[in-house]
């Protein structure tokens, strides 16, 4: 079997279950789907990009029945919970459809279940430590999934219609999943939800939630003597208290690190998203945060060419990110989805202008990038060698604590001291990627460092 993952870290950690429950029932992956008998696509259906991608690869994949060995292909995740029922009749080349609350259940089946494209059903599923979960990353680095689902208001988003309402995993299940993964080597345990700072609202209720997640911390942190890192993403700004930084500060393995989405920082535009902070309650968290914890890396999104968004609220956008809050970055063009309350807002901006708009602010973010970047050189630091570069064999990649996986950055390392070579004057790569090291930074490279380990 082959399974093709779309989308996000939550959705690769689905794709893990159904990897693990498939190879429980006597499945074997294959590196090309040219070769697989079964076929699994989990989809992403968040914004309308995500779905013709969906819809590209899934037709590709089809094409593999008659050119390659695939006798059944599936479509699993978000696509199947937008659209139900329509997919079986625009889809016909599927062979089955399964919705995120039957994971466990992929490829059981010969056909659709009726409950699959039932309209009134809502997404419950929540994965637990004891149901069988083949990663798919690097032996070394991890997602785990603490929630599942959002409450959330926002007028631009259809996570909540996608996925459902909040609900937290027990912190005993997250700690026993933890707990096993850092005995099998993973070095960095990303926590990922939809929305991290409402994590136990759904236990004993919202106000309740900030306590719960600064314990569990609490715990993940103690887990083991070894070192280890633990990463914070998609944490809802309302959410994040003092404590919570202190918390990352303070701690031995959490990262100097936060992903916090804030989509914008314009009064007008933060109100017509319906996101409560506005603009006063975001520009204070933000210089608060950076007053008590300047060591802690920031990263954020932001949305630009909502509709109602003038060149006012660009420029106040662009000074924003120029004032050098963010360690990184995300900037994305509005997306106009008809599910979601936006979809009916009068004075929508022509994608063109947005396009512009996307690539002022993130030209802003260059500047800010490199100044930061400069800093760094001639400094040493630790690092996680994550393996070869993608461009050569010939470098390795690794990662300080503020660089997440895959959009942040990295240490590009193009010598190893003497120490960590052998006789001959070559270095095993082997021993070195999945390891914690150290690093001299020698230049900077665009988003990217370049260093020694040494």
């Amino acid at each position: 079997m082959a399974l093709v993952t779309l989308g996000c870290s939550k959705n690769t950690v689905d794709s893990e279950i159904m990897l693990g429950s498939l190879h429980a029932r006597g499945f074997r992956s294959v590196p090309r789907a040219e070769d697989a008998d079964l076929i699994v696509v989990n989809t992403c259906a968040f914004l309308t990009s995500a779905v013709e991608e969906g819809i590209d690869t899934i037709l590709e994949m089809s094409n593999l029945k008659s050119s390659g060995r695939c006798r059944k292909l599936v479509v699993a995740g978000c696509m199947v919970e937008r659209y139900r029922k329509e997919l079986e009749i625009s889809l016909p080349e599927v062979d089955q459809f399964v919705s995120t609350d039957e994971l466990l259940d992929v490829g059981k089946t010969t056909s659709t279940t009726e409950a699959c494209f039932d309209e009134a059903r809502r997404p419950y599923f929540l994965y637990d430590e004891s149901m069988p979960r083949l990663r798919s990353t690097a032996d070394h680095t991890c997602y785990l999934k603490i929630a599942e689902g959002c409450d959330r208001p926002c007028s631009f988003c259809i996570i909540p219609k996608i996925r459902g309402r909040f609900r937290s995993r027990k912190p005993e299940s997250i700690l026993a999943e933890a707990q096993s993964l850092l005995r099998a080597g993973v070095k960095e345990l990303n926590l990922v939800a939809q929305d991290l700072t409402a994590y136990g609202s759904d236990f004993n209720g919202r106000s309740a939630s900030s306590e719960s997640l600064l314990h569990l911390l609490e715990q993940l942190d103690s887990l083991s003597e070894e070192d280890y890192w633990l990463r914070l993403f998609y944490a809802y700004p309302v959410g994040v208290t003092e404590s919570l930084v202190r918390r990352i500060k303070d701690s031995k393995n959490i990262c100097n690190y936060l992903d916090l989405p804030l989509q914008h920082i314009s009064k007008n535009v933060l109100k017509l998203m319906r996101r409560p902070l506005g603009e006063k309650g975001t520009r204070s968290l933000i210089e608060k945060l950076s007053k008590i914890a300047p060591e802690v890396a920031l990263r954020t999104t932001f949305i630009v060419g909502f509709p109602g968004e003038t060149e006012e609220d660009i420029l106040a956008l662009e000074e924003f990110v120029s004032s050098g809050f963010f360690t990184h970055i995300g900037v994305f063009t509005y997306s106009q989805e008809q599910e979601a309350v936006s979809f009916d807002f009068p004075e929508q901006v022509d994608p063109e202008l947005a396009e512009e708009r996307r690539a002022r602010i993130m030209e802003a973010q260059q500047q800010v990038v490199r100044r930061r970047l400069e800093n760094f050189v001639g400094r040493r630091m630790p690092v996680l060698v994550d393996g070869a570069h993608s461009d050569t064999d010939l470098l390795l990649s690794a990662r300080t604590n503020w660089q997440g996986p895959e959009d942040d950055g990295e240490v590009i390392i193009n010598d190893v001291s003497e120490s960590l070579r052998c006789d001959d004057g070559s270095f095993d790569a082997a021993q070195l990627v999945g390891n914690f090291g150290l690093a001299e930074i020698t230049e900077v490279a665009g988003y990217d460092l370049v260093g020694k380990l040494i």
